[in-house]
């Protein structure tokens, strides 16, 4: 029998998402707004996409001006390149290029009058071997409104390596609130059970339901941004920030030039599973 290295992590909401789009909001530190860009390559079927925005004033969330006009050149350490198209407002895609895994992509982002860069390596590829659910405890005196499960990830983590991930959680196609991450430090090399509690009520979970994981492996830059971006959102009070307290540090980016956001090269593995007790 198979043994894993549990690891427990609830399903605490730290990042707003709009419909299906991967887009990360957060309230930052800035006095003033500023550049704000996503970017992704993945060795999945989708396309390279890159998102720009402007950032919300800490004291004045939930305005996201989206930028128009910028000029995106995405370049591999072999020497191709590619000039992204903007297909609507503020979003930039091409089909040109698909991800490798241990393969380096570099972009530049002209915008707005100036120059932002990054860069990211696709790590190898770790895939999720399985999925299992099951009810968990009721606390006591809770009824059907707190009815949750246990959602867990079984995968090998590879030996001798640096592993970073992030999972991507879906509920019959549409994306659940919050992001996970993990890093081996202390697991190398284990067989790992990454346990999930998924919240029924707020994700709409139901039995009969398809929960597909999407597990990505990212380098290193990509981690400490989603790392420090959930704990610029954990210093929120019940999803709003408390007036009388000091604003949080922007998360860390990857990007030149005082942008934010990040910019990550990502290689998929996915499982799915139905919701039964």
């Amino acid at each position: 029998m198979k043994k894993y290295i549990k690891i427990i992590l609830a399903n605490i909401f730290v990042i707003s998402l709009f419909g299906c789009e991967d887009v990360i909001v957060v309230d930052l530190n800035s006095a003033a707004p500023r550049i704000v860009i996503e970017g992704e390559v993945t060795n999945n079927d989708t396309l390279t996409e890159v998102r720009i925005t402007k950032s919300t004033d800490f004291y004045q969330p939930g305005i996201y001006k989206k930028v128009s006009g910028a000029n995106i050149v995405i370049t591999d350490n072999k020497g191709n390149s590619s000039t992204l198209t903007e297909v609507e407002d503020g979003i930039y895609q091409t089909d040109s290029i698909k991800g490798q895994p241990e393969k380096s992509y570099s972009i530049t982002v002209k915008a707005e009058g100036k120059t932002y860069q990054a860069e990211s390596t696709m790590p190898r590829q770790v895939n999720l071997d399985s999925l299992s659910i099951e009810l968990a405890p009721s606390p006591p005196g809770g009824g059907e409104e707190e009815k949750n499960y246990f959602l867990h990830l079984y995968f090998q983590d590879p030996p001798d390596i640096d592993n970073y991930c992030r999972f991507k959680i879906f509920n019959n196609g549409e994306q659940l609130g919050g992001f996970y991450i993990y890093f081996d430090k202390f697991t190398n090399g284990n067989k790992i059970d990454y346990r999930l509690v998924l919240h029924a009520k707020p994700n709409n979970i139901k039995l009969g339901d398809s929960l597909m994981v999407e597990l990505q492996s990212i380098d290193k830059a990509s981690f400490d941004f989603y790392k420090t971006a959930n704990s610029v959102n954990a210093s929120r009070t019940g999803g709003r920030q408390n007036s009388s307290s000091v604003a949080p540090a922007n998360p860390v980016t990857n990007w030149s030039n005082k942008a934010l956001g990040v910019f990550t090269a990502y290689a998929v593995s996915r499982q799915s599973i139905e919701v039964e007790e």
